[in-house]
């Protein structure tokens, strides 16, 4: 049966995963600010970067936090009733920013998906049009070799 201190424990580890996730919210809401504009490419690697930390730290959180998903919840023992309702709501509130994280992501992986084929749809034109050119250029040089078009 768990004791107030297992209890106590899985209150911080809810405490330490809402706040994470509330710090991942904030990144990936500057991310999504970011994505799309080449000139913050930057700024936009290092949110990715302290987004990876943070993922790190959640995916450690959350191992700690799976012998507490085998215990019924009924059975765990809490300081008070009011904190047992906090907790719960903390809990609750945490599927909610994983939800919107998700939905951010989504949608920042969409953005810069468009950006990229936009990008590379103009590197393939300015592509085309060098070619050209320098096939029309070359066309140029190789005919005016072999004649003499000076008039006399």
């Amino acid at each position: 049966m768990p004791c107030v201190e297992e209890t106590d424990q899985l209150v911080q580890l809810i405490d330490k995963k809402h706040e994470v996730l509330t710090q991942l919210l904030t990144l990936s809401q500057y991310q999504l600010r970011l994505a799309g504009h080449s000139d913050h490419i930057d700024d936009l690697m290092r949110v990715l970067v302290a987004k990876q930390t943070l993922i790190e730290r959640l995916t450690n959180i959350d191992r700690t936090m799976d012998p507490f998903r085998q215990q019924n919840p009924d059975a765990r023992v809490w300081r008070s009733a009011s904190e047992r309702t906090q907790c719960s709501q903390k809990a609750k509130h945490c599927e909610v920013l994983l939800t919107e994280l998700k939905q951010l992501e989504q949608k920042s992986t969409e953005i810069v998906t468009t950006h990229r084929d936009e990008i590379s749809k103009l590197l393939q034109e300015t592509h085309t049009a060098a070619d050209s050119a320098s096939a029309y250029s070359n066309m140029n040089v190789s005919t005016s070799r072999g004649f003499d078009l000076t008039a006399e």
